[in-house]
């Protein structure tokens, strides 16, 4: 606790002292007045370290762009597959000295694409509902919720 200096108080005066944010107990609304220093303090400290991770948060709650990019993300890793896979399946058969006819070869070429698209439609799919699983995670300050598309 701080005091005042006895040389500055009335000599007949009682001893008045300071709190750590400068209120004298002596003060008539001394309760109320620390309480409101409190608060503006505790109010300082929120805005300084909570609200810049709060922002953070309302930003990347249902982003579109992140959105996108994990969508983007998750085709392109299907795209990527399926272009290594199709690529060894013809060094394979080249290796064992295989040659398709035009007719295979297409008809090759269709079970790929169908089963590329289908791939690539489960893969956006499954990145739109771990972004809402996230969004979900986010708002429930990390609990997971049940009942989302299977939960966490």
């Amino acid at each position: 606790m701080f005091t005042i200096p006895a040389s500055l108080e009335a000599p007949d005066a009682q001893p008045s002292y300071r709190n750590a944010l400068g209120i004298s107990s002596r003060d008539k609304h001394y309760a109320s007045k620390t309480q409101a220093a409190i608060r503006r303090a505790d109010f300082e400290r929120y805005k300084q370290h909570i609200r810049p991770i709060e922002d953070r948060l309302t930003w990347m709650y249902d982003n579109p762009e992140l959105r996108a990019n994990g969508v983007q993300s998750a085709r392109d890793a299907v795209a990527r597959s399926f272009r290594q896979g199709g690529q060894a399946l013809r060094e394979r058969l080249a290796g064992q000295g295989l040659a398709l006819s035009p007719q295979q070869q297409a008809a090759m070429a269709r079970r790929e694409d169908l089963a590329q698209g289908l791939a690539d439609a489960n893969a956006a799919n499954r990145a739109n509902r771990a972004f809402d699983q996230r969004n979900a995670r986010i708002m429930t300050g990390g609990a997971p919720r049940y009942g989302l598309g299977g939960g966490q």
